[in-house]
This record gives C-alpha cells, sequence and structure tokens, in this order.
C-alpha cells in the first residue's frame, strides 16, 4: 500500500514524458534549461521520468497546441518508454489538455500542477496550507470536465471522477467556487495577524532586511548561518515556504531583522502569486533586499530575470539591495565568463560559499552599509503596508 504522507511514495508510480515546447528562436541551451528545470521538478514529487520532447512550435493548433504529427510521436515515444503521463513545460489551457487527454489516453498536466503539488507537499503551517490549497481550487476549478480531474487521481490510475454528467459537474464548481471564498476569508484573518505582527517589529524601529532568490539557492542556509537557525534547509526546491525572521547583531553592535521568504521561479504560476502575496509581502515591506543567487548554474542570468521580474510584480525592486553569488566553489570553469559579466554589471555584489566562505562578517558589514546608509522610516514603513 502507498503511504501517502511520505511524496516519493504517492508518486513512485508514476512515469511521465516531459515534452518542451518553444518558438524556433529558442536555442539549445534555453531547451536544455527549461528541461533540466521540469525533470527537477518532477523528480521533487518523486516522479520517474521516463524520456523527453522537444518540439519547435511553428504554427499554432488551437485544439491539441501541438500538430498532429507531434501528437502521433508523442504518443508513440510515451507508449515505448511506459509513461503514464505527460507532461508539459509550458502553460496550456483547460480545452487543450482534455483535448490531449482524449486523444492520448493519459494524463496531461503542465509545470504549474507539478509546482502547486511541489507547494501542497511542502505546506506545514496552516497559513501555508490554506494558501496552498486556494491556488490549486484557482487552477482546477476550470478544468474539473478533465478526463482526469487532477494530477493526485493519477497517483492511484483513477480516471475522471464518477457522477451524473452536467449536473454533477455543476456540483463541483459550486462546491469549488464556496470553498474558494472560505479560503480567502481564512487567509485574511491570518494575514490580519501577521500584520500585528510585522507592527510589533516597526515599532522596534528595527531594520528588517527580506532574503529573496531562485528557489534552492541557499536563502534558509544563509539564514541558519548567520541567525544560527533551524530553517529546513535542503538540496531541494521550495524547501521553505512560510517566511522566518530572525534578529542578527551586526558588526557594528546593530540589530536587524533578517526574514528569509519562499523561492522563485520561473513562470511561477499566478494562482500561487496570489495566494501566497501576504507572504511575498516580506520582500515589499522590507527596507532592504539581500538577493541570493547560485552562481554555479549555467542559467544564472535566467535566474536573475525570474527574480527581478517576480520583485518588478511586487513593486520590490527599486529597494536598496546586495546580490550574493553563492556556491562560487561549485562554478566551473566555462561559466566564470557569466559570472564575471554579471558581477560588472550589478555594483553592489559579492561572491561567496555561504556554506565555506569565511567572509560572512563581510557580508554582514555590508548589510548594515546597506540598511543604514538608507535609514529606516517608522512611519513610511507603517503607511506603505496600510496601503
Amino acid at each position: 500500500m502507498v503511504d501517502i504522507s511520505k511524496p516519493q511514495d504517492i508518486f513512485s508510480r508514476i512515469r511521465a514524458m516531459l515534452v518542451v515546447t518553444s518558438d524556433q528562436a529558442s536555442s539549445k541551451m534555453q531547451v536544455q534549461r527549461c528541461r533540466d528545470e521540469l525533470e527537477a521538478l518532477c523528480s521533487t514529487v518523486g516522479i520517474q521520468v521516463g524520456g523527453w520532447l522537444y518540439f519547435p512550435i511553428r504554427e499554432f493548433n488551437s485544439a491539441t497546441y501541438l500538430g498532429k504529427g507531434q501528437v502521433e510521436k508523442l504518443a508513440f515515444m510515451a507508449q515505448e518508454s511506459e509513461s503514464n503521463l505527460v507532461v508539459f513545460n509550458n502553460g496550456i489551457s483547460p480545452r487543450i489538455q482534455r483535448n490531449l487527454e482524449q486523444v492520448l489516453d493519459l494524463c496531461v498536466v503542465d509545470r504549474q500542477e507539478i509546482i502547486l503539488q511541489i507547494f501542497a507537499n511542502r505546506a506545514n503551517t496552516r497559513e501555508a496550507r490554506l494558501q496552498v490549497e486556494l491556488a490549486q481550487l484557482q487552477y482546477s476549478l476550470p478544468r474539473l470536465k478533465r478526463k482526469w480531474a487532477n494530477l493526485s487521481q493519477q497517483r492511484g490510475g483513477v480516471k475522471g471522477a464518477k457522477g451524473s454528467g452536467e449536473k454533477q459537474l455543476e456540483l463541483d464548481k459550486r462546491q469549488a467556487q464556496e470553498r474558494i471564498t472560505r479560503l480567502k476569508k481564512e487567509i485574511k484573518e491570518i494575514s490580519k495577524q501577521r500584520d500585528v505582527q510585522r507592527r510589533n517589529r516597526l515599532q522596534k524601529n528595527m531594520p528588517n532586511v527580506a532574503i529573496v532568490g531562485y528557489t534552492n539557492s541557499g536563502k534558509s542556509t544563509f539564514l541558519n548561518r548567520i541567525a544560527d537557525s533551524n530553517v529546513l534547509s535542503k538540496d531541494m526546491l521550495f524547501a521553505t515556504l512560510d517566511p522566518t525572521t530572525r534578529r542578527v547583531r551586526l558588526p557594528n553592535g546593530e540589530n536587524i531583522l533578517l526574514t528569509d521568504t519562499v523561492g522563485f521561479v520561473s513562470d511561477l504560476p499566478h494562482e500561487l502569486v496570489d495566494a501566497f502575496r501576504s507572504t511575498l509581502e516580506e520582500a515589499v515591506l522590507a527596507n532592504a533586499l539581500l538577493i541570493i543567487l547560485d552562481a554555479s548554474r549555467e542559467d544564472l542570468m535566467q535566474c536573475w530575470e525570474t527574480t527581478t521580474q517576480v520583485l518588478k510584480s511586487l513593486g520590490a525592486f527599486e529597494k536598496p539591495r546586495l546580490v550574493l553569488l553563492n556556491k562560487m566553489d561549485l562554478v566551473a570553469e566555462e561559466n566564470l565568463f557569466a559570472v564575471n559579466a554579471f558581477v560588472s554589471t550589478e555594483p553592489n555584489c559579492m561572491e561567496v560559499s555561504i556554506l565555506e566562505d569565511k567572509s560572512m562578517k563581510t557580508v554582514l558589514e555590508r548589510i548594515g552599509v546597506l540598511v543604514f546608509d538608507n535609514p529606516f522610516d517608522i512611519a513610511d514603513a507603517t503607511q506603505e503596508e496600510n496601503t
């Protein structure tokens, strides 16, 4: 029997065929990056990868997204690899999803649904669980008519829910909408409690620095090392969903608050951004940002672009910032050019290896310059929080 308390066991029976699509202008490196990240996302929930296919999209097919020949090749490769799941790297509409499932007779999902499942597995607090459930319901609502209602039903090989046709569908929709309304109210109440905690921190007139960046870049590891904390820190995607705040004394004797936040990823589902907005607001309300990037990644610049896009969407990118290029000890020689190019364009940047580097004192000194050269105004912060 599968133990549903263990995500790696839940999906151990699933074997996926990955599908990466793009326009013809995409480079081989971009395609490989998309495939690697999609495979990492699937592995995070314990899904085995049976193979992958790349399809350049010349003409968009409104019914199945892929052309007829591409669909036939996908069906053949899925059968050959004994895959029982197809995962698209890009988001696909509910209509296309339903059509592909009918043609392939397989469960078809996109990376958004995989990310939602990862968040569901990682949610430990009541707030995180409510936020994830809300995001999942908002994503699933227009997809209730699928042959497979959701990814979780694929665990046991169960096809669409048994019911009485359209009446059952309308009932499911109404129940989902009612649950969404209740979840929003509950999350709003928890957000009020978080606001009280923020106000208490503001009243201490203590600067708050938000630690942000791409998932699995070393944010929680940094907080653990600097603040002697015990935040979950593992080599996995989205290990941290809930913000954790610790007080840290700087070398100059001043105290600041460091807040670890949920990691970013390219094309983060908007349902998650909306559901976790109260959590992501830690970056908005902080008076400075500590952005941590994994310098050993070949797609360093793409990770930076994703990070800046999310921060800009939150209205937080213009805040004073210090960028840490982490894992410098793991950077391959062929990637040093990209690292040096980044350093030359980002003036307030440091190259470190958080696990081994002895320059953490220098990092704290730089943070001190960052926050105390940009005075913290409690009145402005309170006004910003209330808007």
